[in-house]
């Protein structure tokens, strides 16, 4: 309905005013709340992203920490070969990408022989991480408890370079590199263009690059 301000008084002029600025101050405020808490929960979303990050980043380091104790800094470990007997192993660990395993071995110092093994294998839709799998396998292969963060570490939110991701939509696979990198397509992909396409972190292990 059209409303005629020119056929209205004087005071139905002011009194038609007030509501109108009334109803402009709640629209502001509804207005106001609602982007509010959009920005709340985008921020939330955010932060609770970030704890993520920080947390899994923590669980690597803690892995990576407990596999050079678990391995008595690199000068072997004790194995029971039989009820009686002890044998100083070395540890081996053969990391497999494509079948996103990683298996400890310990091999007999002066025979060669593998006495125990351990093995930790990504479950489909996790994210690899051989630090962890490391550390895993080890205490597997020693006979020790798996820490329950190793097998639920939280997944990774941010995509960092080293990282191999798979996009959503073409469903390719690549390797993050920095800008500063020659990329090669298809096998690698900036940086840049991995945050802006939507895909999943498949493995970030970063190995060959400085953390």
């Amino acid at each position: 309905m059209k409303i005629d301000l020119n056929a209205m008084g004087y005071d139905e002029l002011m009194a038609h005013g007030e509501a109108v600025m009334e109803a402009i101050k709640k629209r502001m405020f509804q207005e106001g709340f609602r982007s509010a808490k959009q920005q709340q929960r985008k921020l939330a979303k955010m932060n609770a992203e970030k704890s993520a990050q920080a947390r899994r980043d923590e669980i690597v380091e803690q892995a990576k920490a407990d596999v050079e104790k678990l391995s008595n800094y690199g000068d072997g470990v004790r194995c029971e070969t039989d009820v009686f007997t002890k044998a100083t192993c070395n540890v081996e660990f053969v990391a497999n990408r494509d079948k996103r395993t990683v298996v400890a071995l310990l091999k007999g110092v002066r025979t060669g022989n593998v006495y125990a093994r351990g093995i930790a294998k990504a479950a489909p839709d996790d994210c690899f991480n051989v630090h962890i799998g490391t550390a895993i396998a080890l205490r597997r292969a020693l006979g020790l408890a798996v820490p329950d963060e190793y097998l639920n570490a939280p997944q990774p939110t941010e995509v960092r370079v080293g990282d191999v991701i798979k996009y959503e939509e073409s469903g390719g696979v690549a390797t993050v590199v920095s800008m500063e990198s020659d990329a090669n397509i298809p096998t690698e992909t900036y940086l840049t263009t991995a945050e802006a396409y939507p895909n999943r972190i498949i493995d970030d292990s970063r190995e060959e690059v400085g953390e």
